[in-house]
């Protein structure tokens, strides 16, 4: 079926426009546990936060003035960037039929893979290409980094870069971002098994972001924890278990669920990557799962405006008249690093 110029015009600036519209709805898969940023331009976009404020208490009248100076902080993202061809096939007659049916229903598809790649990027992991499991983005692998897990950038022009500090030293003097595989709030914990060490640790991030100032209990579901679909399954039977009802059972494993009991957010992935780390004895443990939690307050995520869908005349192949291709740029950032916990997890 041959198409002409103004067929394929009329065609991509139609799906172009509907493009747009649906680049808006995807930002719906990660807003529920990361906070936008609106129309970053750029390859860095710089965004300025305030530190810790007070307010002096005063008594009597005719008090000395005394001014205080607002502490800045530069963090900013750069995009990563992404993209899909598909090519169609003249040979495949039910293929170009309707093109616009065609067009319509690629798209339709691709959305899932832009939602998918809107997550990876939330997080800072990508998908390795010799193993197919998630793991943590290198600068190695080409493009920008940020995200949840990842490295992040800082300072003017975004050539400082901030790592989050995993080691077990930081954590006995109560600062860094491990909290370990087996802490435990008592002796043994709200209980032995992985369920039950989850549940203190998520206790432990809230005690340490209370000490800090760093964000509103009354805000429902500011703090996000990310688990592994086994993790979910460990976190049901440990409330089976006892007979009782944490909201565990009822997790969302394709989005986000809100848990009144804890009040924090939880997002069932399968894009945790694995790590090694430490015990609460300092001992090494190999390949955690590298559950994880965060202030959705203090997390951006910004999308480019530049995102298209179009379609291409497709030269030099003897079947393949024309591609269809979606295009955009997104980018995640931490505000600040100690609102960001590690709390890996001793099974796959």
């Amino acid at each position: 079926m041959a198409l002409d110029k103004t067929q394929i015009d009329m065609v991509r600036a139609k799906f172009s426009t509907e493009w747009q519209h649906d680049w808006e709805q995807m930002y719906e898969r990660v807003a529920p546990f990361t906070t936008r940023i609106n129309d970053p331009s750029g390859i860095y976009y710089e965004l300025p936060y305030v530190g810790g404020t007070e307010v002096k208490e005063y008594s009597g009248s005719r008090v000395k003035m005394q001014n205080s100076t607002l502490m800045h902080g530069k963090r900013g993202m750069k995009y990563r960037k992404f993209y899909n061809c598909i090519d169609i096939s003249v040979d495949e007659v039910d293929d170009m039929m309707n093109l616009e049916y065609n067009f319509g229903l690629i798209k339709s598809k691709q959305k899932p893979a832009v939602a998918r790649e809107f997550d990876a990027i939330a997080l800072g992991v990508i998908k390795d290409a010799s193993t197919g499991l998630y793991r943590k983005k290198l600068a190695s692998d080409g493009g920008f980094l940020g995200g949840i897990l990842g490295t992040n950038y800082g300072g003017e022009d975004g050539s400082v870069l901030f790592e989050l500090d995993a080691s077990y030293a930081s954590f006995k003097q109560g600062k860094g971002n491990l909290v370990p595989v087996d802490y435990a709030t008592t002796g043994t914990g709200v209980s032995a098994n992985f369920g039950g060490t989850l549940y203190d640790r998520v206790e432990y991030v809230k005690r340490r972001l209370a000490e800090l100032d760093a964000f509103d209990s009354t805000t429902p579901g500011d703090i996000c924890v990310g688990i592994s679909p086994a993790e979910k399954q460990l976190l049901s039977a440990y409330e089976v278990g006892l007979c009782r009802d944490y909201g565990f059972g009822s997790l969302n494993e394709t989005g986000a669920t809100y848990n009144k009991k804890l009040n924090v957010t939880f997002v069932v992935t399968n894009m945790l990557p694995l790590i090694d780390t430490e015990n609460v004895n300092g001992t090494s443990v190999k390949g955690c799962r590298c559950c994880c939690a965060w202030l959705k307050s203090q997390v951006g995520f910004g999308t480019w405006k530049d995102a298209d869908w179009t379609l291409k005349d497709v030269t030099g192949m003897v079947d393949v008249d024309h591609e269809l291709r979606v295009r955009g740029k997104a980018g995640c950032m931490r505000m600040r690093d100690d609102s960001v916990f590690l709390l890996p997890v001793a099974i796959s």
